[in-house]
């Protein structure tokens, strides 16, 4: 089987790198970046997804994007990093995070960066309206569900050592990219720093910032400014 990776730069299919390097598997990678995006030439999905992956296998190509479905699909696969072997109650973690991530943390991110990017795009002379808008939902929502959200985390990470427990799985893969988009903002809750420095001691995660080419400072600079 051969696997061709589509990958933007600084998005969340550097996690799907991440898991190829942890594994060791073969990967061909086409790395795009924001400016290098064109209408018809994003990747290969119907909606110019990233990540987005072609599987080759017996001369037959099939396609498959949205991060949590890769990884899942590919855990199928390769399972070192899923569901086995993990006790009952490590198993109801496994599966909690794994999909909270998706369903709910990342959601909110995304709305940050939603009223932000409204409130940049609309004319300077009106651009108070956007951003009174987006003052208002930080304040009356998106703040405190993420203030709960960082302190429920860090209250577990406090317990475990891994999001599953003493196994790392495609969870912690998961949860790493919004953890680092939130916890620049969040530095009180220290279980969570101790995680992600863990994480960067991980050989294959250095790797895969290296081959996904990876900017921190761009990164930082893009989700403390949604704040």
């Amino acid at each position: 089987m051969q696997i061709r990776l589509f990958h933007l730069k600084n998005s969340r299919s550097q996690r799907i790198i991440w898991f190829l390097e942890e594994l060791g598997l073969d990967y061909e990678l086409t790395i795009k970046d924001h400016s290098g995006i064109s209408e018809d030439k994003n990747s290969p999905h119907q909606l110019s997804k990233f990540p987005t992956i072609e599987i080759i296998e017996q001369g037959k190509t099939s396609i498959l994007a949205e991060t949590s479905a890769i990884l899942d699909y590919l855990s199928h696969l390769h399972s070192q990093l899923g569901p086995n072997n993990l006790s009952s109650q490590q198993l109801q973690n496994f599966y909690y995070w794994k999909n909270y991530c998706e369903a709910t943390f990342i959601s909110d991110l995304v709305l940050k960066q939603i009223f932000h990017q409204i409130a940049q795009r609309t004319p300077f002379l009106v651009r108070f309206v956007p951003k009174l808008l987006k003052y208002g939902f930080d304040q009356g929502y998106l703040n405190q569900s993420l203030q709960r959200q960082m302190k429920m985390i860090d209250e577990h990470l406090e317990q475990h050592v891994w999001f599953a427990g003493d196994q790392f799985t495609i969870a912690d893969i998961l949860m790493w990219f919004p953890l680092l988009a939130c916890s620049q903002n969040y530095s009180q809750f220290k279980h969570i720093h101790r995680y992600l420095a863990q994480i960067e001691n991980r050989p294959a995660f250095n790797n895969a910032l290296i081959k996904g080419q990876w900017s921190a400072s761009t990164f930082n600079a893009y989700w403390t400014t949604a704040w």
